[in-house]
């Protein structure tokens, strides 16, 4: 039975050790040329290449959502929940403090019925104070982190 317990905990650990609080937030990421079905994680790859509203409709189901942003047309896909709150990291054992505030979106935008760019949300540590090791880095932090990455893309492409 302890065998299993062990087990059992070793599945919620994360590869990270270290003493440290942070912030958890929603970033977003640009693609400027994509295969919808290596994006959607299926069979089938080949080149990159421009889709028609019907082409990703077919490839995907029915969007969650269909808009307009300036003069593009958007088709808005849910791809599970995105998380906000706070977390406390103690040695190997992670522990957070966050709830879901919404979903995580994927929009295709197209102009002319085809496909130009598309937008996916993720979650990341957006602030964190303490010292941490993992994914080959260690150190202290203090502040704002993953200043790098970007939380909202500005939709210029479509004015």
């Amino acid at each position: 039975m302890r065998i299993l317990v062990v087990l059992i905990s070793l599945l919620f650990l994360s590869g990270c050790i270290g003493l440290s609080v942070g912030s958890y937030g929603t970033f977003e990421s640009k693609k400027e040329s994509f295969n919808l079905l290596e994006q959607r994680n299926e069979q089938g790859y080949g080149e990159n290449k421009s889709y028609s509203k019907e082409e990703v409709i077919s490839l995907w189901g029915k969007p969650d959502k269909i808009s307009t942003n300036g003069s593009c047309d958007v088709l808005t896909y849910h791809d599970g929940y995105n998380w906000s709150g706070v977390g406390a990291f103690v040695l190997i054992v992670p522990i957070p403090l966050a709830l879901p505030t919404g979903n995580d979106e994927t929009k295709i935008y197209f102009k002319n019925n085809q496909s130009i760019k598309l937008t996916s949300e993720y979650g990341e540590i957006t602030g964190m104070f303490g010292y941490m090791c993992g994914s080959n880095q260690c150190g202290f932090h203090a502040g704002a982190v993953n200043t790098d990455k970007t939380r909202i893309i500005p939709v210029t492409w479509c004015k």
